[in-house]
């Protein structure tokens, strides 16, 4: 987020913070820098992942400390006129949720709300799948 807009709001760099939408909340540390325009947040979204996920270890900390804000996004544009259909809330190219128009309010988490939030039970296998190396290698030959 904007250094000078965190500053206002009585934030700092590593602070745990709720970043709440009309659709849900998520709790993630949060990052100040002045390259980003004052009314903006700005997330690397793809920072979390579910434990068991894409092979990560359970101590990743894609899964450890990492969020989506894809939790703060309706899957759904609000309903158009009587009769219209429901239309994805997605970016139309890439199918990407719809993050670039989504209005939050960040707050500072209270003293012991640390931790990301939503958790989920980590994701099972796959039929077949096989543990991921500790270290990857590869040789360019």
């Amino acid at each position: 987020m904007n250094a000078g807009r965190a500053r206002e709001l009585g934030l700092a760099d590593d602070d745990w913070v709720w970043v709440e939408s009309h659709h849900g909340r998520v709790r993630c540390r949060l990052a100040t820098m002045e390259g980003v325009e004052a009314n903006t947040v700005w997330t690397w979204n793809a920072v979390g992942k579910q434990r068991g996920a894409w092979g990560l270890a359970a101590d990743a900390p894609e899964a450890t400390t990492g969020f989506l804000l894809n939790h703060l996004i309706s899957e759904l544009l609000p309903q158009g006129g009587e009769g219209a259909r429901r239309l994805t809330n997605s970016d139309p190219v890439t199918g990407q949720a719809a993050w670039f128009d989504l209005r939050v309010k960040v707050t500072k988490a209270a003293p012991g709300e640390t931790g990301v939030w939503p958790v989920f039970a980590a994701a099972t296998p796959l039929p077949g799948e096989t543990a991921s190396p500790a270290t990857l290698r590869w040789t360019v030959r």
